[in-house]
Formats: C-alpha cells, structure tokens, sequence
C-alpha cells in the first residue's frame, strides 16, 4: 500500500490551528455602551478642568474631564469611549489637586484642590441620568443658588 503522506500533514495542521480556535471572535465582558458627550455650565459660565463621573447601579462608571469651553466625552476604561446603558447617578466634581497652585507661583501640598461646585452635584449628588444605546448629548446647567 503507498502512503502519500497527505494525512500527517493535514493532521498536523490542524494541530497546528487548534490553539487559534476562539482566537478574535469571542465575545467580550462588556456590556452595551453608548457614547455620552455634553458641556457642563455653572451660572451660566463653563465649567472647565471638572470630572464628570456616570455611576451604573450594578457595574463600571465612568468618566470625562471637562475641557477649557466645558466640553466633556466619557470614558468606560482605557480607550473605549461611554458609558453603560441604563440609569446613572452623576455625580461633578474638581478635578484637579492644589497642583495648579504650583503652576500660577504658589506652593504645592498634593492635597486635593479647595471643591468649588456645590455637594448636591457631588457628594450628596442629586444628579440622575439615562444612558440609551448610540449618541447621548447630556448637558450640565449647575448653579450655586
């Protein structure tokens, strides 16, 4: 009987292949996210260099940093851009430590800067927002009265 030698091969290929099985098609652990952008205002002016955090009931939060114009875009964790889908509490808060202090000639401690927005968007937030699938524009109008 000849052998061809063709049956060791395509058994070793396959041996080969089989730790690429699952490789890139598998689902991943995060749930259905969608992007969340807006501007957060205080009486009126633009909150700038302020953390805005999204907090799931049951998961990951997430979060932006307010830009110079009080732009902000969260992040789930490391690139991906959203938040979870579903109810949140929000909560606004400084984002910066008495590090600026530092970059305007005064002295830097490492302790967190003075809180200048008001404890009910923060630690006694009253803040609720819901996240839908796709582009949510949420906005931010804070006032100190």
């Amino acid at each position: 009987m000849k052998s061809t030698g063709k049956p060791a091969w395509f058994l070793l290929f396959c041996a080969l292949c089989l730790p690429l099985v699952g490789c890139g098609g598998a689902p991943t652990d995060q749930p259905d996210l969608g992007t969340v952008t807006g501007t957060v205002t205080m009486n009126g002016q633009p909150l700038t260099d302020v953390m805005v955090v999204f907090s799931p009931e049951n998961g990951r939060s997430s979060m932006g940093v307010t830009d110079a114009e009080g732009n902000y875009e969260l992040e789930y964790v490391g690139d991906t851009k959203g938040a979870k889908v579903g109810q949140h509490k929000v909560s606004i808060t400084t984002a910066q430590t008495d590090s600026a202090a530092e970059e305007s000639g005064g002295e830097e401690s490492g302790a967190p800067a003075k809180e200048t927005i008001p404890p009910m968007y923060n630690s006694k937030t009253t803040l609720t927002e819901e996240v839908k699938p796709g582009e949510n524009i949420i906005n931010f109008t804070l006032s100190t009265e």
